[in-house]
């Protein structure tokens, strides 16, 4: 019970730190939406030309997130279900995980 307490103690200590480091980086960065009566269209056009590199990071990021949770939870071969997840979409592991369930 222990060990399990001091994970969780960690575990919150590296989430609020990185939330941190991140509101830290976005307030120093000069991210700035241009939002002089903009539709969505124009607005995510803008945000593809100028910040790609940070949307596939971040798109990345979350596959990989997702990947390992579908390890974790349903004893999965993470690079196998990774590389589907960057490929296809996240959301397409679960419809993976939803026909393998059913075959079992």
């Amino acid at each position: 019970m222990k060990k399990q307490n001091t994970d969780k103690k960690i575990s919150s200590f590296l989430v609020l730190l990185t939330l941190g480091l991140l509101l830290y980086g976005f307030s120093i960065s000069d991210f700035v939406l241009k939002s002089n009566n903009d539709s969505l269209r124009d607005q995510v056009i803008y945000l593809f030309e100028n910040y790609l590199d940070f949307i596939l990071i971040f798109y990345v990021f979350i596959c990989l997130q997702i990947a390992g949770y579908v390890e974790l939870k349903f004893k999965q071969d993470y690079l196998m279900i990774s590389i589907i997840s960057i490929l296809f979409t996240p959301f397409s592991i679960f419809f993976i995980i939803q026909s393998k369930g059913k075959d079992d």
